[in-house]
């Protein structure tokens, strides 16, 4: 009876395919920045990743070293804490929450978490990687759903040249 009831719950296994956790309305990029405390251009020194107080998540606490701050006011070195992460053999990965890259050069929109640390505003949307002039958001295990129209003039968080970003940033109402 084991061996039939092993057998069953391997099927079960197999024919569950992944699915996707995070549903988001797609931002602009001007409403992420009208939302946040700051964004930032710079680039990831250390990531550190911890158990949360109450012993049953995973955060990862990225040191980001700011370049510059294009919105708001942001210190030198900015602790980001993101869910997810690994600690030793056991890992956590929540679909929507954007990764960090020691060495990685990134655009961030973010929001004070009540203490020194900042949290991305609108996950994985508020986090662009940049590379050879262009930043780009990594959506992975996100799915959009249709929202309100963007406002004219808006573009939607989506891979641009860096200096279109910035612009888009600055000029927010």
């Amino acid at each position: 009876m084991t061996i039939v009831r092993a057998l069953a719950v391997l099927s079960l296994m197999a024919v569950a395919g992944p699915s996707l956790a995070a549903v988001a309305l797609p931002l602009s990029v001007e409403e992420l920045a009208r939302g946040s405390d700051a964004v930032v251009r710079g680039k990831v020194a250390k990531t550190t990743c911890r158990w949360s107080s109450d012993g049953r998540r995973i955060l990862t606490y990225a040191e980001v070293d700011t370049g510059s701050v294009w919105r708001g006011s942001a210190p030198a070195r900015a602790t980001v804490v993101v869910p997810g992460g690994e600690i030793g053999d056991i890992g956590q990965r929540v679909d929507g929450a954007p990764t960090f890259t020691q060495g990685e050069e990134v655009v961030l929109f973010l929001g004070k978490t009540g203490d020194s640390a900042y949290h991305v505003r609108g996950l994985a949307q508020g986090k662009f990687s940049v590379g050879q002039g262009t930043a780009s958001p990594a959506f992975g295990g996100t799915a959009f759903v249709r929202g309100k129209a963007l406002a004219a003039g808006e573009r939607r968080a989506e891979a641009m040249p860096v200096e279109e970003l910035e612009r888009r940033v600055r000029a927010a109402k």
